[in-house]
């Protein structure tokens, strides 16, 4: 079970440089991925080839990644798909 949320600041700043809608998208969609994982629009999966990285979808052209660090969800990488990975 999720307890926590952390957004490193690197993090922080490319999601205060997104478009708004995509800003606001992406904390409604982390609010569904800590309810519901499995929820298939997030279209949530591990990373191949990680130690336990996974992202979620936030629109067909952004992407979030993050990782689980005891009870917290760890916000990796956010931005367009091809810019995360």
């Amino acid at each position: 079970m999720i307890k926590g949320i952390i957004l490193p600041k690197p993090a922080e700043k490319k999601l205060r440089n997104l478009p708004k809608n995509i800003r606001k998208k992406f904390w409604d969609l982390l609010e569904r991925l800590i309810d519901d994982p499995n929820y298939p629009a997030l279209r949530n999966k591990k990373i191949k080839g990680t130690r336990g990285d996974w992202e979620f979808s936030i629109t067909m052209n952004y992407r979030a990644t993050y990782k689980i660090e005891r009870e917290n969800l760890v916000i990796i990488n956010i931005g367009k798909h091809e810019d995360v990975f």
